[in-house]
């Protein structure tokens, strides 16, 4: 049932797409920044680096329209995408990009705020959407499983950061916790995961911190032995 009610928001978040784009666009962002103007995107974003402290990555596994084109895409191509190079390509762009918003805010100190800046119907407007619908489309269909989220995703990095600062810390946040002991080692785990990371290796490890792991669950609703489990704690 969790599931159910999982993918049935994520739906209703990818129809949601064409207004949360304006709030969620890594241009936008940089085009609002570059006349001295904080948005609605700089807004979320730090939102999103907030709360991942205490909530992870719950907003990848239950909320990102991305992310449910993504999973939907996944039907026609179920390749597992994961790897050290393939997650680290993602920070190196994120750095790239948001040390030029940090410069742009600087050079135009101080800012304003317009949380509507930009937002608006228009054809250049409706190109980009496109655009970034494309190629989350296509990225996805070319890697496999959740590929994007892996290597391209401008908004993960926030939320990486949040759970190191709340390791850092010491602060309580949600996690995934294994009890190795109940595992039989099906396989089930690993196979369901939409981030195709080894769950099963890492519950006889004993250990689930992951920063690629997205908080969906499929891996703690699909265990037969309930060898995992999930819940705020250090």
């Amino acid at each position: 049932m969790r599931q159910k009610i999982r993918k049935g928001i994520l739906t209703f978040s990818a129809l949601l797409f064409p207004l949360l784009f304006f709030f969620l666009s890594p241009y936008i962002i940089i085009a609002s920044a570059s006349v001295g103007i904080l948005n609605g995107s700089s807004v979320v974003f730090g939102f999103l680096l907030l709360t991942s402290i205490v909530g992870s990555r719950l907003f990848c596994g239950w909320l990102c329209p991305g992310g449910a084109i993504q999973d939907f895409v996944s039907t026609s191509n179920d390749k597992r995408w994961n790897g050290k190079w393939k997650n680290a390509f993602k920070h190196i762009i994120w750095v790239v990009w948001f040390s030029f918003i940090v410069y742009l805010w600087v050079r135009h100190w101080p800012l304003k705020t317009d949380f509507f800046y930009m937002v608006g119907i228009d054809l250049p407007m409706v190109i980009m959407y496109f655009f970034v619908m494309t190629l989350i489309y296509v990225l996805s269909l070319v890697t496999g499983k959740r590929g994007m989220c892996h290597s391209l995703c401008w908004m993960a990095p926030f939320m990486v950061i949040g759970e190191k600062l709340a390791d850092l810390l010491h602060i309580p946040r949600f996690r995934l916790k294994a009890d190795s002991a109940a595992c039989v080692s099906c396989g089930k785990c690993s196979k369901n995961c939409p981030m195709s990371l080894n769950v099963a290796e890492m519950v006889k490890a004993g250990n689930l911190n992951s920063t690629e792991c997205i908080s969906c669950l499929e891996c703690v609703d699909g265990c037969p032995k309930k060898a995992i489990s999930c819940g705020i704690s250090r």
